[in-house]
């Protein structure tokens, strides 16, 4: 009984943080709210999504367009390995698709970045046009593939 207490409260306790950091970001005008070129709510990101098992790795993306300048924000907890890279990729929900633009990271398997980086204005227009067939996926050295992932907005 002791073990699934402490399980089912350390499970609670991130959910709980997660939601205060992005409610304090939120109200501090932080990036994390902005998701959407005009506004719009953070891309959660999971595990689902990237088609793992459940390892407790989440995290949160937004963004924001400026003529040819993709600038974003991406939270990460929890991965079960330390991260290797991060990307856009083109795809719609539960598809794999091409890179379209690589995403500074952090290290480790905690981790928050924020950067800008200079895009080809077809591929933002494009992004622009169909947000939802588009997905952010970040890749660890155990999931190669991606161990959590958000389609944007």
């Amino acid at each position: 009984m002791e073990i699934i207490l402490s399980t089912i409260t350390r499970a609670s306790f991130r959910l709980l943080a997660v939601a205060a950091t992005v409610a304090a970001l939120t109200l501090a005008g932080g990036g994390i709210a902005n998701a959407k070129p005009g506004g719009g709510p953070a891309i959660p990101l999971n595990n689902e999504q990237a088609g793992v098992p459940d390892t407790g790795a989440s995290g949160f993306f937004s963004y924001t367009v400026s003529g040819s300048k993709f600038c974003y924000n991406l939270d990460v907890l929890h991965l079960s390995a330390p991260v290797t890279v991060a990307h856009i990729h083109v795809g719609e929900r539960n598809a794999k698709g091409d890179v379209v633009i690589p995403l500074v990271v952090g290290s480790g398997t905690d981790w928050t970045v924020q950067s800008c980086t200079t895009v080809d204005s077809t591929v933002l227009a494009n992004i622009a046009a169909d947000p939802r067939g588009y997905y952010v996926n970040v890749h660890s050295e155990r999931y190669k593939a991606g161990e959590i992932r958000g389609q944007l907005k």
